[in-house]
C-alpha cells in the first residue's frame, strides 16, 4: 500500500490543491491520498476564524468521485497542535506495511527544515513535490540538499499545479467579487451555502433567509449571488449590493399565496410574480434594507419594466442564468450574457414572455413595459 499525504488547512480548498493530490496519485502510483485537514495550524492561525469541521466537509465535496482520493480528519480528532509528524506516526500505526508519502509543492520544498523535527518527519515518510505553472525555482537542489542533510528520499513530479491563493479567494468573497474557476464547482456553490467566508452582517441576512426558505429554493439563491458575482464585474456594477439583492431576491417565495398578494399590493391577479413585489417590502420590514437600489432591483426581478437600470438587470439576469438553473433553454440565455447588456435584456424578456404566453397564461404589463424600454433603448 502507498498512501499519499496531502496536509493543509484548506481554506478553502481550491482546484489547485486537487489538481496535486491528483498528480501525485498518478505520477507516483499512489493507492490512496488523504487530503489531511489542519484543526490547529503550528505555523499561521486560520484565518478568518472558519471552522475545521466546515472545512473539512469543504474538502469532502472536493474529493467526491475522484479515484483514490479521500479527505481526512485525523488531525482534526486527534486535537492539538497540527504536526505533520504525529500524523504519519499515527498513520503509520494504523498501517504498519504501508509505504508513506508527503505531497507538497515547491513553495513548501524549500521550508521542510523548518518544520517540527524535520529529520524524523523525513525517516517515515518520502517526499513528492508537485512543481507550480509560472514558478522556477531550483528544486533539484533543495532535493538534493534534504537527502544530504536528512537522507530524505525526494521525488520532483514532472506535471505542474495552478498557482492559486487561498487568501486571494478569501478576499474576492469578502469584497463579493467572483472567484473565476479558482474553486471546483460544487465547493463554490458549498462556500457560497455555508456562508462562513462573508462578512458578519451578510451572513446574519443569510442564516435568516436559510431559515425562511426550502433547501432548494436557498440553493437556488446561492446560484443568484454566484452569477450577480460575475455579472457585477461584466458589467461594472456594486458587486456588494449586487450580493444582497441576489441573497434577498426571493425572500417572500416561501410565504403563503395571501400573504405574497397582500404585500405585493399588486391588483392584476397574476400569482407568480406576486413575490418579487411582496420581496421588496420584506426585504425593507424584515432585513432592514434601506438602499432603493436594492429594494428595485428584488422588486423586478421578475417582471422588469420601464426604465430599468442596468443594476436592476442585472439582478433579473443572474435569477435567470444562475448554475442550478436546468431548465430548457438556460444554457441559450447564458450563451447571450456579454458587455451589451440591453442586447441581453432584449432578447431574455421577450423570450421569458413569449414562453408564458404559450403556456396559456398572462404576461405582467410591466414585462410590456420592459420590452418597449429596451426596443426604445436599441433603437
Amino acid at each position: 500500500m502507498r498512501i499519499g499525504l496531502l496536509g493543509g488547512t484548506f481554506n478553502p480548498i481550491h482546484r489547485a490543491h486537487v489538481q496535486m493530490a491528483e498528480i501525485a496519485r498518478d505520477e507516483a502510483a499512489l493507492d490512496r491520498v488523504l487530503l489531511m485537514v489542519a484543526a490547529d495550524p503550528p505555523h499561521k492561525r486560520v484565518d478568518e476564524g472558519v471552522p475545521a469541521d466546515v472545512r473539512f466537509r469543504l474538502v469532502e465535496i472536493a474529493v467526491s468521485g475522484k479515484a483514490r482520493l479521500e479527505a481526512s480528519n485525523l488531525e482534526i480528532l486527534r486535537g492539538g497542535k497540527s504536526y505533520t509528524l504525529l500524523t504519519l506516526q499515527e498513520l503509520f500505526t494504523q498501517n504498519p506495511e504501508a509505504e508513506l508519502f508527503l505531497i507538497i509543492g515547491s513553495d513548501t520544498l524549500t521550508d521542510l527544515p523548518n518544520w517540527y523535527h524535520p529529520e524524523e518527519v523525513l525517516k517515515v515518510a518520502g517526499v513528492l513535490c508537485v512543481p507550480r505553472v509560472g514558478i522556477d525555482q531550483d528544486d533539484e537542489k533543495t532535493a538534493q540538499m534534504l537527502r544530504e542533510r536528512y537522507g530524505a528520499r525526494v521525488r520532483l513530479l514532472s506535471a505542474k499545479a495552478d498557482v492559486i491563493s487561498s487568501t486571494e479567494i478569501r478576499k474576492r468573497l469578502t469584497a463579493g467579487l467572483p472567484l473565476e474557476g479558482m474553486l471546483p464547482d460544487a465547493v463554490e456553490q458549498a462556500v457560497y451555502e455555508c456562508g462562513d467566508y462573508f462578512p458578519p452582517e451578510l451572513r446574519v441576512m443569510q442564516e435568516k433567509s436559510r431559515i425562511a426558505l426550502t433547501p432548494k429554493r436557498y440553493s437556488h439563491v446561492c446560484g443568484t449571488m454566484r452569477a450577480a458575482a460575475r455579472l457585477a464585474v461584466l458589467w461594472q456594477q456594486d458587486a456588494q449590493k449586487a450580493r444582497i439583492a441576489a441573497l434577498l431576491h426571493d425572500c417572500a417565495k416561501c410565504l403563503d399565496p395571501i400573504t405574497q398578494e397582500v404585500l405585493s399590493g399588486d391588483e392584476t391577479g397574476i400569482a407568480p410574480v406576486y413575490h418579487a413585489f411582496a420581496g421588496a417590502v420584506l426585504a425593507k420590514m424584515e432585513y432592514g434594507i434601506t438602499d432603493e437600489t436594492i429594494l428595485r432591483a428584488i422588486r423586478l426581478h421578475t417582471t422588469g419594466d420601464w426604465g430599468m437600470t442596468d443594476f436592476e438587470a442585472l439582478i433579473y439576469a443572474a435569477d435567470l442564468i444562475e448554475p442550478s438553473r436546468d431548465f430548457s433553454g438556460v444554457e441559450e440565455y447564458r450563451s447571450r450574457i456579454s458587455p451589451d447588456i440591453d442586447s441581453f435584456m432584449q432578447y431574455a424578456v421577450a423570450r421569458v414572455s413569449q414562453l408564458i404566453e404559450r403556456r396559456g397564461k398572462k404576461t405582467h404589463p410591466a414585462s410590456a413595459r420592459a420590452l418597449a424600454w429596451y426596443a426604445q433603448k436599441t433603437r
